[in-house]
C-alpha cells in the first residue's frame, strides 16, 4: 500500500470519528438540556393513573386524573379560565397581589400533562396587567383577555379593541374565530374579530337581561355547529337554567326546572360544557348532567367521585365525547389551592 492511500484511510477514519463524536456530543447536549429543563420545570415522568368506572343511572362513565407538575392558586376565584384545545390544557391564573395573571400551557401525553415548552416562557405566559377579568384562546392561539377593553396579545404586540365601549368580562368565539360574543355585567354584544382586533360591537338577542335571563346570564358556550347556549338566573337572587339558541337567536330547549325542590334545578350554576351529545354543569359541590335533547340524566357530588375532597371549579371539552375537569381543595398547612385535572369519558 502506498503512503498517499495509506494516508487517505487516516484521513476518512479520522473524518468519521470526528463525525461520531459531533453527533454524541449533539445527543448528549440535547438529553442534558431536557433533563436539566425538565428539572427546572418540575416534570416527573409517571406512569398513567388508573381508569376509574363511575355509574351515573344506567350509564357508565370512565374517570382519569392525569399525572401534572404542581399546579396551585392562592384562591378558587383566581382561577381565571380553563381552555382545552388539540389537546393542549390552557389554565389562567390570577396572582395573590392581582398585578399579573400567569397563562399556562400543558401538552398531553400518555395520561400526563406536561408543560408545553414553546408556550411563553417554558410554558407559562404572563400578562403583566392588575386584575385580569378572563382569558380566552382565538382560533390561531392568540390570547385574548378582558380588561378595560378586549385585549389580543400577538408577536409582542397588545391590540386593545372598545376601550371603554364596553363592560363585557368574557368573550365567546363563534365557530371559524371571526366573530364572538362579549358578555357579562348584562352585557351581550356581538363583535367581528379581525387582525386582533373587535370591531361593530353591537347588542344581540340576550342583550341587558333580556328573557329568560331576568337575574342575569353568566355563562355563554357555543358549540361547533353554532347552536349557543346560554346560561344564567331566571330572576334576581333565583334559581339558574341553561338555554339553547340557535344561531339567529330562537330558543330550542330548556335546561334545569324552575322549581327549587326539583332534582335537575340548578341553584349555583358555577361552570358548564358542552359536548357532542352531553351538557354538564356544575351546580355548587354537584355535577349534573343532561343530553342536549333535554333528558336529565341525573348528578354526582364531586367529593365523592373524584376523592380527596376534591371539588369542581372550571369544565371543558378534551374532545366531543370527554370532558376535561379542573378540579381543586386548598392544602390546610400551605392554604394554597391545588388544582387537579382530570378526564370524564361519555360511552359512544
Amino acid at each position: 500500500m502506498s503512503m498517499t492511500e495509506e494516508k487517505k484511510k487516516k484521513s476518512r477514519f479520522r473524518s468519521r470519528l470526528t463525525f461520531l463524536l459531533l453527533t454524541l456530543a449533539v445527543i448528549l447536549g440535547v438529553v442534558g438540556y431536557t433533563y436539566r429543563t425538565d428539572i427546572e420545570m418540575h416534570i416527573v415522568h409517571l406512569k398513567p393513573q388508573p381508569v376509574r368506572q363511575v355509574e351515573l343511572g344506567k350509564m357508565g362513565l370512565q374517570l382519569q386524573r392525569f399525572n401534572t407538575p404542581e399546579i396551585t392558586s392562592y384562591d378558587v376565584d383566581k382561577i381565571l379560565s380553563f381552555v382545552i384545545r388539540d389537546d393542549r390544557f390552557y389554565i389562567a391564573l390570577r396572582s395573590q397581589d392581582g398585578d399579573s395573571t400567569a397563562v399556562q400551557a400543558y401538552q398531553r401525553k400518555e395520561g400526563s400533562l406536561f408543560p408545553l415548552r414553546s408556550f411563553g416562557k417554558k410554558g407559562t405566559c404572563t400578562i403583566p396587567e392588575k386584575m385580569v377579568l378572563s382569558v380566552d384562546l382565538a382560533g390561531n392561539g392568540d390570547i385574548v383577555y378582558v380588561k378595560k377593553g378586549i385585549h389580543t396579545l400577538r408577536d409582542g404586540n397588545d391590540i386593545i379593541s372598545l376601550k371603554g365601549n364596553t363592560t363585557a368580562t368574557r368573550v365567546a368565539f363563534l365557530p371559524g374565530y371571526e366573530q364572538a360574543y362579549l358578555y357579562g355585567n348584562d352585557n351581550f354584544t356581538l363583535a367581528d374579530y379581525r387582525d386582533g382586533a373587535f370591531e361593530k360591537n353591537h347588542p344581540a338577542f340576550l342583550h341587558n337581561r333580556a328573557k329568560p335571563f331576568a337575574g342575569g346570564l353568566t355563562q355563554v358556550r357555543i358549540t361547533g355547529d353554532g347552536t349557543i347556549y346560554g346560561g344564567g338566573r331566571i330572576k334576581p337572587n333565583g334559581l339558574n337554567m341553561v338555554e339553547a339558541f340557535n344561531s339567529k337567536g330562537k330558543a330550542l330547549r330548556s335546561f334545569g326546572s324552575p322549581i327549587q325542590t326539583d332534582k335537575d334545578s340548578i341553584y349555583n350554576l358555577i361552570d358548564m360544557a358542552v359536548l357532542d351529545h352531553y351538557l354538564v354543569v356544575i351546580d355548587g359541590f354537584t355535577l349534573k348532567f343532561w343530553t342536549r335533547e333535554g333528558q336529565y340524566l341525573g348528578n354526582l357530588n364531586s367529593s365523592r367521585v373524584l376523592g380527596d375532597n376534591l371539588n369542581c371549579a372550571k369544565l371543558a371539552p378534551i374532545d366531543g365525547n370527554t370532558l376535561g375537569i379542573l378540579a381543586f381543595v386548598r392544602n390546610a398547612q400551605t392554604k394554597l389551592v391545588e388544582i387537579r385535572i382530570f378526564a370524564l369519558t361519555f360511552p359512544r
